[in-house]
Formats: C-alpha cells, structure tokens, sequence
C-alpha cells in the first residue's frame, strides 16, 4: 500500500522530472564541452606537429649542410609526417654582386636555389639556403636555424644551394629525404659592398637574419637585399648542385 501511493505520488513525479532534467543539463554540457574544446584540442595537436617538424628540419639542415660543406657525398634523413605534405619544390633565387679591385661592378652570384618543404596544415618549414624557416598563415617568417653564412677576419663565405629535384609525397607516416652533391668553391680576392639580393617565399625570414647579423645592413623594405659595406675582403662562394628526392 505505501509504495503504491508513492509511486502515485507528486513526490514521485517531481523527482522523475528532476531526473530527467539533470540527465538532460549533463548531455549538453557534455556537448558545449565536445564543440568548444574540439578546437582547442586540434590547435594544440597542430602546434606539437609544428614544433616537432621544426626540430626534425634542424636535424635535416645540420644533415644536408654536411654535404654543401663538403663533408659527406650523401645523407638520407627521416623525417615524420602528420597529414599534409613534403616536397621539393620553389623557385626562389640569390644575385650576389661587388666592386672588384679595378673598381668594376661584378656579379658573383646569380642562381636559383628552391627549397625542400614540409607543410602541417597551413604551416611551412622549409630549408633553403643552407638554413631552416617557418612560413605561418598571416605570412610571418621566423628563422629557426641560421643559414651558414660566415664573415671574420676579412673573409665572407657563402654557401650557395641549388636544390634540384621535383619529388614529392603526402599523407601521414615516415618519409625519407635523400640529398647527394660535390660542392665547387669560386674565390674573388680583394673585392668591396658586397650585395646580396634574395628572391623568396621566406624573404621576411632572410630580412630577420641579416638585420641581426654584425655589418651587414637591413634588407630594403618588399625585397632582402643586403649590404656589406667593406672594403679589399674575400670571398668564397660554395656552389652546390644539391640533388634531392623525397619518398
């Protein structure tokens, strides 16, 4: 008899209500929670597979630099990929001039170089010039490794890579980078304002590093074009014909 009256009791109906109105409260929370914190989720999940693509173009760079510089014929690195793409690929260019000692404008310089790039959703990290670049979606340009540009004791070396090869590969997983060359070295004595000019997808990145590099001027606004303003210095271009493929 009493639980037959409870049952049909206001109190029963009121804590059914109740019921299903904090069963109710929890699925949308659970919801708002699922939509709002989505995003947030990914757009930390894409900042780790940034920061981690950059670190694996370092190892690329310090890698590949062995070849440009001569010490090692070839090397093949792995590198992870997180859903987007790794290519070679560009078409950014270098002019390098300078005032001999006849005081005659000459060109040192003058070459494409291109870039080997790995893209995490609208993200590039490249390598290009011997250093490592991030390109973000606003088009701002930091450099993460320093290109191996050297300036001391009267003596400028540049090394100049040419990236050859038009491989390219996508989707998630493991992929390889194979990078073979023999480096050639061009010496120009007692030459004066050397200029450099560069042409490329990163020249915000080039403008950052040569602003903060010692004697050389910033680059001019639109376009990197650097100045080194000394006088009877020399200079060793590297030149590399760097043959790439990426699987």
């Amino acid at each position: 008899m009493i639980n037959k009256k409870f049952l049909s009791s206001e109190d029963a109906v009121s804590e059914v209500v109740d019921f299903v109105t904090i069963l109710g409260l929890l699925v949308l929370s659970i919801g708002l929670i699922g939509v709002a914190g989505y995003p947030i989720v990914k757009n930390a999940q894409e900042a780790n597979h940034i920061e981690n693509t950059k670190q694996s173009f370092i190892v690329l760079a310090n890698n590949v630099n062995k070849v440009v510089m001569g010490q090692a014929p070839s090397q093949n690195v792995e590198l992870k990929m997180y859903g987007g793409s790794l290519s070679v690929t560009g078409s950014s260019t270098i002019n390098i001039t300078a005032i001999n000692s006849t005081n005659e404008n000459i060109t040192l310089v003058d070459r494409q170089m291109r870039s080997i790039e790995s893209v995490v959703g609208e993200t590039i990290v490249a390598y290009e010039g011997t250093g490592v670049w991030v390109r973000y979606p606003n088009g701002n340009t930091i450099l993460v490794s320093k290109p191996l540009i050297s300036n001391q004791s009267n003596m400028l070396v540049i090394p100049i890579v040419a990236i050859g090869g038009t491989s390219s590969v996508g989707g998630s997983g493991m992929s390889r980078v194979t990078a073979k060359g023999i480096p050639k070295v061009s010496v120009y004595k007692n030459v004066s304002n050397i200029i450099v000019t560069i042409n490329s997808t990163y020249s915000k990145g080039w403008e950052n590093y040569f602003t903060n590099v010692n004697a050389w001027s910033p680059c001019d606004p639109d376009e990197c074009t650097a100045k080194l303003e000394m006088e009877n210095i020399d200079v060793y271009i590297i030149n590399i014909q760097l043959d790439t493929e990426v699987e």
